[in-house]
């Protein structure tokens, strides 16, 4: 990829006439030109920079992850199954997953940093310049329910169906009834129309999401669609909150 000039580097900060006065003041003044020029693409690059991180954080901000996590902070060290992850899941970091259509379902029991790892990949989308949206199961069926009662499904659906990237964090964790997991499908069917990658943490292998949803075809069809273009991570093992559980402080003495 070749560096952009200092005049399309204006143009990005809509400064529409800058190239062309740029162009003019350097044929007046040809002796200053090269000086003159590095300091305003200093103060372009600082500019842009600026810009950019204000657009990242408020990404984030937008997504909302609740905690902010990353692929630096897991300890993939921590036993055989999150060594063997590693760096298929790093690659899948450095991917483009909105270009890509890539979605990504992260398997295992509570405590084994599926959540975190869901965040992390969500993270590394913002910083891509992509929408992200992170949401429990709960809340999401909750937020359809609640519109759905009120004629807005419409507009809700919207909700879940615009961000470059969907994180649903706890499926599985409570069985859902027919009218909910009908709601579920309506958004995995959308983006998957849509091509944009949904990212899913459940706790329930792909055979038991008919322990999930009450309607047996509903469960496949929504885990047909997510299958299809996603990766799949397995975590196994005791729980890290368990195994690295700080002792209780002890009472001073009387």
């Amino acid at each position: 990829m070749t560096t952009p000039t200092l005049e399309e580097k204006c143009t990005q900060l809509q400064l529409m006439s800058a190239p062309a006065w740029l162009a003019a003041w350097g044929a007046r003044h040809p002796e200053q030109h090269a000086a003159v020029r590095a300091a305003l693409e200093a103060l372009v690059d600082h500019e842009l920079a600026r810009r950019t991180e204000r657009a990242i954080a408020a990404r984030i901000q937008a997504a909302k992850f609740v905690q902010v996590q990353t692929a630096d902070t897991f300890d993939f060290e921590y036993n055989a199954s999150t060594r063997k992850l590693r760096h298929r899941y790093l690659n899948l970091c450095a991917t483009d997953l909105v270009a890509e259509g890539v979605g990504a379902l992260f398997v295992g029991d509570p405590g084994l940093g599926t959540t975190h790892l869901a965040r992390a990949l969500g993270y590394a989308q913002c910083q891509r310049g992509h929408r992200v949206l992170f949401t429990t199961l709960a809340a999401l069926v909750n937020r359809l329910g609640a519109a759905e009662a009120t004629k807005s499904l419409h507009h809700a659906l919207k909700t879940f169906q615009h961000p470059g990237v969907l994180v649903i964090d706890e499926v599985g964790y409570v069985a859902l009834r027919q009218p909910e997991s009908h709601l579920l499908f309506q958004v995995i069917s959308l983006r998957h129309d849509r091509q944009k990658p949904t990212v899913i943490t459940t706790n329930r292998i792909p055979s038991e999401w008919n322990q999930v949803f009450t309607d047996n075809a509903v469960a496949h069809a929504i885990l047909d669609r997510l299958a299809e273009r996603a990766e799949v991570f397995h975590l196994e093992g005791k729980s890290y909150r368990e195994t690295h559980r700080r002792p209780a402080p002890k009472a001073p003495p009387p």
